[in-house]
């Protein structure tokens, strides 16, 4: 098991995200945005992130930039449906994994799974 963050703006995706993560025996908490997200992660220390890329506020790749940054080590899986390189972006700039919109909920607990089990 363990606590993960989701950082997602549309409140339907991210109760799905958690419903599924929680269904696969993990601890969860959310924030509707990026600036949120990384608060909630300096009160918490996450051990896996997952990120929406659009956002509005602080959008996903500068969320992941700044999570990577106050913690380089820490797990950060980008989620995305637009296909115009913002996922490969979100793994140059510290996204462990990145996952493209719509994937079904064993695609979203293996990438979970991995990412856990990656030595650091």
């Amino acid at each position: 098991m363990a606590n993960i963050l989701v950082i997602e703006d549309d409140k339907t995706h991210r109760r799905i995200i958690r419903e599924i993560l929680i269904a696969h025996g993990h601890e969860v908490m959310d924030a509707a945005d990026g600036n949120k997200g990384i608060r909630m992660q300096q009160d918490h220390d996450f051990d896996l992130v997952v990120t929406d890329i659009l956002m509005p506020g602080m959008e996903g790749i500068e969320t992941v930039r700044e999570l990577h940054r106050i913690d380089p080590s820490l797990r950060i899986i980008a989620i995305s449906a637009y296909k115009e390189g913002y996922l490969q972006a979100a793994l140059r700039f510290g996204a462990m994994e990145a996952l493209e919109k719509p994937f079904d909920p064993d695609q979203l607990a293996g990438c979970v799974e991995s990412c856990l089990q990656r030595e650091l």
